[in-house]
C-alpha cells in the first residue's frame, strides 16, 4: 500500500480540518520512499485549501527562575515536537502562531480565523487553535505512529472539563514559571500543561468501549479521530476519571506535584 491509498483508507476527505501528530521514523519505516515534504503535500492535496492542516510547533519557552531559558522567535525558533512539524513550519503558505510555549503551524481555511498573533494566556485552552478545532464541523485528529500521549487535544480537555489541577503548574521542580518568553516580551499564562504520559489510559478506555479503532498498514499504527466524538466522550472521562490522567504516585515528579495539589485541595 502506498501513502495515498493509506490516507484514502483512513478516511481523509476534502474540506476536513485536520490536526496532525506524527513520528516520522515510524512513518518512514512503513513508507520507505516517502519524504516529509511529500507527506505534507499529500495531506494538503487530500483535504484541499478549504480544509485545514494544523500541526503543533511547541518550543516550551518558559521563563525559569534559574535565569537560563530560551526566548521564542516566531520566525526562527524550531519546533521541538518532531521532524514533520519542523518541515511543515517552513512550508510555503504555512502560518505560525505566536504562543511562546505552544505555537501551532496552520494551512488552509483555519488561517482565515486564527491570526499569526494568536497567543492566548491559556496556550492549549480558551482562545487557542485547539478551541477553534473543537468548534468546527468535519474536524479530526490524525495520529501517525504515535499514541494519545502525543495528543495535545487532551490538554484542551483538561481545561474544558476542567480537571481539579487545570491551572496548577506541576513544573516547580524544573524552576519553570507560569510565564512565556518571546522576543516581544513576557506573557503570564493561566495554565501550564503537565505530563501527558497517562493520556494513554483515555486511549485504552476508548478502545475497550469500541468508540475508536486503530488503523494499521505496513506496520504503521494510526488513528483518524473525529473531534466531536473525542470531545463529548473526553469531557465525560476527564470529569469522572481524572485521576487516571496522572502517572502512578512516585513515578513522575510532575504528576506527583498534581497528586499533592489534589489531595490537599479536594473537598
Amino acid at each position: 500500500m502506498d501513502f495515498e491509498a493509506f490516507l484514502s483508507d483512513l478516511g481523509l476527505q476534502t474540506n476536513h480540518h485536520l490536526l496532525v501528530h506524527s513520528a516520522y521514523r515510524k512513518i518512514r519505516t512503513a513508507f520507505t520512499v516517502l519524504s516529509i515534504e511529500n507527506l505534507i503535500q499529500q495531506l494538503q492535496q487530500r483535504i484541499g485549501p478549504n480544509g485545514s492542516l494544523m500541526m503543533p510547533a511547541f518550543t516550551y519557552c518558559f521563563k525559569k527562575s534559574t535565569g537560563e531559558y530560551d526566548i521564542f522567535d516566531r520566525e526562527k525558533s524550531p519546533s521541538k515536537v518532531g521532524a514533520v512539524s519542523e518541515v511543515f513550519r517552513t512550508t510555503p503558505g504555512v502560518v505560525r502562531t505566536s504562543s511562546p510555549t505552544h505555537s501551532f503551524c496552520l494551512w488552509g481555511r483555519v488561517v482565515q480565523d486564527i491570526l499569526p498573533s494568536n497567543a492566548p494566556e491559556s496556550p492549549l485552552g480558551k482562545g487557542s487553535v485547539l478551541e477553534w478545532l473543537a468548534r468546527q464541523p468535519d474536524a479530526y485528529i490524525l495520529l501517525l505512529g504515535v499514541n494519545f500521549s502525543a495528543m495535545s487535544f487532551c490538554h484542551f480537555l483538561e481545561v474544558e472539563a476542567p480537571v481539579p489541577w487545570a491551572d496548577f503548574s506541576p513544573w516547580d521542580h524544573l524552576k519553570v514559571e507560569k510565564i512565556g518568553v518571546s522576543i516581544q516580551g513576557e506573557q503570564r499564562l493561566k495554565e501550564v500543561p503537565g505530563c501527558s504520559k497517562s493520556f494513554v489510559n483515555f486511549e485504552r478506555y476508548l478502545l475497550e468501549q469500541k468508540i475508536i479503532q486503530p488503523f494499521e498498514a505496513n506496520g504503521l499504527k494510526s488513528y483518524y479521530l473525529p473531534i466531536e466524538v473525542i470531545y463529548d466522550t473526553g469531557l465525560m472521562y476527564f470529569r469522572t476519571q481524572f485521576l487516571n490522567l496522572l502517572c502512578p504516585a512516585g513515578s513522575c515528579a510532575a504528576c506527583d506535584a498534581r497528586w499533592h495539589f489534589f489531595l490537599e485541595n479536594k473537598p
